[in-house]
């Protein structure tokens, strides 16, 4: 209704789970990590729980976008049900014929690993995501966990990811479901937003719907953030109610008392009697789709303790987790050795600060874009609509991805940033360059070194980067191709050390087993196909000429 008067191109405030408006504040980057995490090293469980309204089931569906080409997904969104009425849903998303919802569970058992079987043979991965799995009953869980059992000699066949309330890690700890519990590989708890996240949250919202005006002042996102306590689903339907307001007093900006009135519109009456505790805040997300308050509670302080021990506890495993990864497989390690910051210190060097003038201009993007093709040596003029689609004509492609640091240096290419600006709103910048604790960026107005803390302060972990194909302008090999690329691939996995495969033009048993063992060698999944991960780091290891992060390492 209001999306004309402030100049949007959508409603920026829906609480559909749309990966485009996801918020990659840190924890939602360390979420999907850990979910990254579980299903690139042959997890069998993988779980994200977290508050009502948290933002778990966007972090889910950005996931879907961040899996393998070579990926199949089963979705189940409401697991009420039997262990029939489960498994007949797995087949159906799958695509997997069975009987009839009568059928023996032997009989869909069967069919799932004839399926899972087939797939495998083909190098295709099979992910089930079940949404709201805090509603699981014991006898469905004990099946799941039973179906991860499904495996080779090499790998298991079915990951599964568990998306669920706080009730679900209740559920676990049951005695009954102790095994399923410890097969849980990594887990990660989403909580709500901090304060200091509620501008760049709402910024970020606008932005992608295409709007360049400052509807919401920070006054205004610190009194959002007292009604709300940082949970983004109350904050979209409190921001949505607030522009209706201002749209339907022809104002362009909220003020306090447009505000007021949407709060006392969708969150009742309370606020005028007393503050929401965090407590009371959850069971209104939990209630207020139905547009009623029926009940608050209060959560208490050693409650509140307990949440933040569980966090942090998380946190200090994935890292751990992460670091032995990095260690074991040659990923550049992130912070920079404390000699050599030293050293860097004592000679006089003084770490930037962030650059005060930079801003968000409407060219940001096109900069942005002639510096990563410059630093593949290409040039684009200021004409071309999209570039990537350019890209190809010169055996490179364009790659969108989600992700931290972490996956930049794994990938080792220059990319395309999209940065917060101090009020805000959305610019993109081309990092060149990612060297210890600092990372040296190309903005429009000129290059620039900042350090890695202030850089993910400003990132929302969206990227853009360039990758080469093949010579014959090949992306992906499988078991069973022939021909010249399959002679490049091989001449490649010899030249990275595998050096028992003979060169050949067929992708035969030979073949899969050297790609699985490069995979292992670079920390990727050893699924044997050769998709762009695989081709990414041959290139690193093999071509000098590729513009690289981190000159020390190759990704």
């Amino acid at each position: 209704m209001f999306t004309r008067h402030f100049e949007l191109t959508e409603e920026p405030f829906s609480i559909a789970a749309n990966p485009r408006f996801l918020y990659m504040s840190a924890q939602h980057r360390e979420a999907l990590a850990h979910l990254l995490y579980g299903i690139r090293h042959d997890s069998g469980f993988v779980m994200l729980s977290g508050e009502v309204g948290t933002g778990k089931t966007t972090v889910c569906r950005c996931l879907i976008e961040q899996l393998p080409e070579q990926s199949n997904v089963a979705f189940i969104l409401n697991p009420k049900v039997t262990v029939n009425e489960l498994l007949s849903g797995i087949c159906d998303e799958l695509g997997v014929p069975y009987p009839n919802i009568e059928s023996s569970v032997k009989t869909f058992v069967d069919a799932i690993n004839r399926y899972l079987l087939e797939q495998h043979a083909l190098g295709r991965n099979t992910v089930v995501i079940i949404d709201e799995a805090q509603n699981l009953s014991v006898d469905v869980l004990e099946q799941l966990r039973l179906l991860t059992n499904l495996e080779t000699n090499e790998r298991k066949l079915m990951r599964i990811i568990l998306i669920g309330q706080p009730e679900l890690e209740t559920l676990l700890s049951r005695p009954e479901l102790k095994q399923v519990e410890q097969r849980i590989t990594a887990r990660y708890r989403l909580q709500p937003l901090d304060r200091d996240e509620i501008q760049a949250y709402i910024s970020h919202r606008l932005a992608v719907a295409g709007c360049r005006k400052a509807v919401f002042s920070e006054r205004i996102a610190n009194k959002i953030y007292a009604r709300t306590q940082g949970i983004p689903r109350l904050i979209n339907i409190l921001c949505d109610r607030a522009m209706l307001g201002a749209y339907v007093k022809s104002r362009h900006s909220v003020s306090s008392a447009i505000l007021d009135e949407a709060a006392r519109e969708v969150q009742g009456q309370s606020h005028r009697q007393r503050q929401f505790s965090r407590g009371a805040i959850l069971a209104t997300s939990l209630l207020v789709s139905a547009a009623a308050i029926a009940a608050l509670f209060y959560t208490s302080e050693q409650e509140l303790n307990t949440l933040v021990s569980l966090q942090l506890n998380d946190l200090q495993e994935y890292r751990a987790a992460d670091a032995s990864m990095s260690t074991g497989t040659g990923t550049p390690q992130m912070a920079m050795p404390e000699k050599e910051t030293q050293a860097k210190l004592e000679s006089g060097y003084v770490l930037p600060e962030w650059p005060v003038a930079i801003s968000a201009v409407d060219n940001t993007l096109a900069a942005a874009q002639s510096a990563l093709f410059r630093e593949w040596d290409k040039s684009i003029t200021e004409k071309t609509a999209d570039p990537c689609a350019q890209a190809p004509a010169w055996g490179l492609r364009c790659y969108y991805g989600i992700g931290n640091l972490g996956a930049l240096a794994s990938n080792n290419r220059p990319a395309i940033l999209t940065l917060l600006d101090d009020e805000g709103r959305q610019y993109h910048a081309t990092i060149l360059s990612l060297e210890g604790d600092l990372a040296r960026l190309a903005f429009d107005h000129g290059i620039e070194t900042v350090t890695v803390n202030d850089l993910e302060a400003r990132w929302q972990g969206n990227y853009q980067l360039l990758w080469r194909l093949t010579p014959q302008g090949l992306s992906l090999f499988r078991p069973g191709h022939r021909g010249p690329g399959i002679t490049w691939l091989t001449k490649n996995l010899v030249a990275s050390g595998i050096e028992s495969l003979p060169v050949k033009d067929i992708y035969d048993a030979d073949v899969v087993e050297a790609v699985k063992i490069f995979q292992r060698s670079r920390g990727l999944v050893a699924d044997g196909i050769a998709g762009r991960q695989t081709l990414i780091h041959l290139n690193s290891l093999n071509d000098a000429t590729i513009p690289k992060l981190n000159s020390r390492g190759e990704g």
